[in-house]
């Protein structure tokens, strides 16, 4: 009786426990509560709760009680889910307690472990299936969500979701959208057939391009529908449609297009005939510009290339075009056809494929007969040119010993009148009377002013030759000044003109020319005396500017308007040709003047204006480079230059 009563006992803990640990499988909670429930709820069902220890190890990760610690006495279970082992369900005593069947454990208590684990099994493999759908679900929602096409599900031609993609496509609120009717959206006259009943087309898809005008703009849109249907009798159930935004594309289709059209027009505009080959030597395209090669007909749109041309347009034998597809280098020739003697340039480039092969050749045929007469004509010219130039350069040599001589013929008996005449002007012949002054005075003047002009022509014969050379050596400038002021002391006392002279120092050289230099103050002071009317004032001044020495001739005379300074430099220039008769002169001083400044590394330039007089400033630097200088030509500027 008594034995009946403890095995009742032990059914109604088994009981009690299984129930107790059903109700936390029940629950739904997360996995590691379950375990922790399963670990509190599962002692009492055990012959000695008081000292039973339990410990549940999965994948890893272990729940135990405190106390609990595995001996040889230990009741265990295996947590198995799909075929594989995740963990383990252990019992044991922290005591000794008298051996039953298992140890100190009963039969039954083994029993209801292995119940508890192939439960707990079961709830992780249900977990695990959850789990899965949960992440799928996610998974195909970001899809959904974050996909570029719009998307949009519906049932019975009515809109229940659509993405962000499709809210942004037509400028949309998801409220205005979920409930709608699709063909809000969707502009495809077989789905409206296929809604009406009227189609009875059962088409795995749909697709359409159309427009539509969605926030103020045209955009277009091309659709894809998938209808779902009905396994028993094919019907209709609903469908996912897609949207997509194809603007861009076509945009750019119709720019490619309206790019190709723009080459064809220009390849057709081109007046030398294009022709393209394929290996095969066929005709790909051309523009047909020749009157020697005609279009293709209907019935054969790519002839072959020699059949086409005539031994006039190009030589097919050997054929050119076959050495470019052979050798793959560009060919370059020219042909003159044997019948209408036109002579053409041919040029033709190899075309490769992305493996680097000939597929095509392009040859490009220009007409060059009257570019050829035109050389020969050009040549022809040149040859005459060459043989004139070697003409004038015998008739300059002629003229420049011709100027060596007459200088020399005339200078000698010059020097004879200039020597006598000035002797007389002395007194040193004898006394003259007033009369007899004045001539020999003018024969003075005038002999001088001959003596210049020869000089002048001289040295301009001599710089263009470029033979002039200079030897620069210590020059004092203020007793150059004072020769050259005391050289027209007469003619300014004649005139009635003042003149002024202001140095900024009592003694300074420079690196100079002794002969050259002082022809520039002489044209200078030529020209202030000239132009200057009486009781007019003639200024020489000259003072130290950083490493040269600024001199500047300056008058009271007629002035020179600002747009006639530029050429006031240039040979022979002379403002008007009433400025001969009336002051006379040649045009070659300003000329030599900027010659001999910038060959002595210096620079000139004029300050005037109409009527009011001219100040002329020279630069000139106190220490040259060198000693010694050929000649060069004189820049085209005659304005003030800027400093460095």
């Amino acid at each position: 009786m008594q034995e009946k009563q403890d095995h009742m006992g032990k059914r109604e803990r088994e009981l009690e426990c299984i129930y107790s640990i059903s109700d936390l499988f029940d629950l739904h909670m997360p996995l590691r509560s379950l375990l922790k429930g399963i670990i509190q709820r599962l002692k009492p069902a055990f012959l000695y709760p008081e000292v039973a220890e339990l410990c549940i190890v999965l994948d890893g990760e272990v729940h135990r009680t405190e106390h609990y610690e595995k001996n040889i006495y230990t009741l265990s279970s295996d947590i198995i889910t799909h075929g594989k082992k995740r963990g383990s369900l252990h019992v044991s005593y922290r005591e000794e307690r008298p051996f039953h069947d298992i140890g100190p454990f009963l039969k039954e208590e083994q029993r209801l472990l292995n119940v508890i684990t192939s439960r707990l099994c079961k709830v992780i493999e249900r977990k695990q299936v959850e789990e899965a759908l949960l992440d799928s679900e996610k998974r195909h929602r970001l899809i959904f969500d974050a996909s570029p096409l719009g998307i949009f599900v519906e049932k019975g031609g009515t809109i229940t979701h659509c993405n962000r993609s499709f809210l942004n496509i037509f400028g949309v609120k998801k409220a205005d959208v979920v409930g709608s009717d699709m063909f809000d959206y969707v502009n495809d006259d077989s789905l409206h057939r296929l809604f009406a009943g009227s189609l009875s087309d059962t088409g795995s898809f749909y697709e359409n391009e159309y427009s539509a005008r969605t926030s103020g703009r045209e955009i277009f849109l091309r659709s894809y529908y998938v209808p779902l249907r009905s396994r028993n009798d094919n019907s209709l159930e609903g469908g996912i449609g897609l949207i997509a935004d194809i603007t861009a594309t076509k945009n750019s289709e119709e720019e490619l297009q309206n790019q190709k059209e723009l080459l064809t027009s220009t390849f057709n505009a081109l007046q030398d005939l294009i022709v393209v080959v394929d290996r095969e030597m066929n005709i790909v395209t051309s523009n047909w510009k020749s009157d020697l090669i005609s279009a293709p007909g209907d019935e054969d749109a790519h002839p072959q290339l020699c059949e086409s041309f005539t031994a006039d347009l190009m030589p097919c034998d050997p054929c050119p075009v076959k050495e470019v597809f052979s050798t793959g280098n560009m060919k370059e020739f020219e042909h003159t056809g044997p019948v209408d003697e036109r002579v053409r340039d041919f040029r033709i480039f190899p075309v490769y494929d992305t493996k680097g092969d000939v597929t095509m050749a392009v040859s490009h045929i220009r007409d060059i007969t009257e570019r050829k007469q035109t050389e020969k004509a050009l040549k022809s010219s040149t040859s005459e040119l060459e043989k004139a130039y070697d003409e004038l350069k015998s008739l300059d040599k002629l003229k420049d010993e011709f100027l060596s001589n007459l200088r020399h013929e005339i200078n000698t008996p010059l020097t004879s009148i200039k020597g006598f005449s000035e002797l007389l002007y002395d007194g040193s012949l004898g006394e003259l009377n007033s009369e007899q002054t004045y001539a020999i005075e003018r024969v003075v003047t005038k002999t001088r002013k001959l003596q210049n002009l020869i000089d002048s022509l001289l040295f301009l014969s001599t710089d263009q030759n470029g033979t002039i050379r200079y030897n620069f050596e210590p020059v004092e400038i203020s007793s150059v000044l004072n020769k050259t002021v005391d050289m027209f002391f007469d003619a300014m006392k004649e005139k009635g003109i003042k003149i002024r002279v202001d140095y900024a120092f009592d003694s300074c050289s420079v690196d100079a020319d002794r002969t050259y230099l002082p022809q520039v103050f002489l044209n200078l002071m030529d020209n202030a005396v000239k132009f200057t009317p009486s009781n007019g004032t003639v200024t020489v001044s000259a003072n130290v500017e950083g490493a040269g020495i600024h001199v500047v001739i300056g008058d009271t005379g007629v002035g020179i308007a600002e747009n006639d300074i530029p050429e006031l430099f240039q040979k022979f220039h002379q403002i008007d040709s009433s400025s001969t008769r009336t002051y006379g002169g040649n045009g070659l001083g300003l000329y030599i003047s900027k010659v001999i400044v910038e060959n002595h590394k210096g620079n000139i330039w004029i300050e005037s204006e109409k009527g009011t007089g001219t100040d002329v400033h020279i630069h000139i630097p106190l220490k040259q480079d060198q000693f010694s200088a050929s000649s060069s030509s004189p820049s085209v500027s005659c304005e003030k230059p800027v400093p460095r």
